[in-house]
């Protein structure tokens, strides 16, 4: 009896024209996961050895591997092509903020109310102590 390994495959999708990676163990008939990057499969693959303890076949971590290393350099390539964009000022992120509107200082109710209660006793004909 053969032991089991994890296998990784591409596919092709019925959803799009796009390829994905189908992760499975050998000897079952339904794949485990299907993964729409190689890094993602790879991912997939470390999780499924982890907690099934079975190896990675090793033709499919080479395939998966180059097929990373060909992403990177096609997403190098398409950065370096994108003109930089110059960054902004700082002054120029200030004045375009709008500004905060000033408050107007409130009236403080301590000096308010003895006035008020000093017109109020005089009014009456009490005497008030201040």
């Amino acid at each position: 009896m053969e032991a089991k390994v994890i296998i990784v495959s591409v596919v092709k999708s019925n959803k799009s024209e796009n390829n994905v990676w189908a992760v499975g163990i050998t000897g079952e008939e339904q794949e485990q996961a299907y993964c729409k990057s190689a890094y993602k499969a790879m991912r997939f693959a470390f999780l499924l050895k982890k907690q099934t303890g079975f190896r990675i076949e090793d033709a499919s971590l080479k395939s998966l591997s180059e097929e990373i290393a060909r992403q990177k350099v096609a997403e190098a390539a398409a950065e370096a092509e994108q003109p930089k964009e110059e960054a902004p000022k700082p002054e120029a992120e200030n004045q375009e903020q709008p500004k905060k509107k000033a408050r107007k200082p409130r009236a403080k109710k301590a000096e308010a109310e003895p006035q008020t209660i000093a017109q109020v006793a005089e009014q009456n004909g009490l005497i008030a102590f201040l």
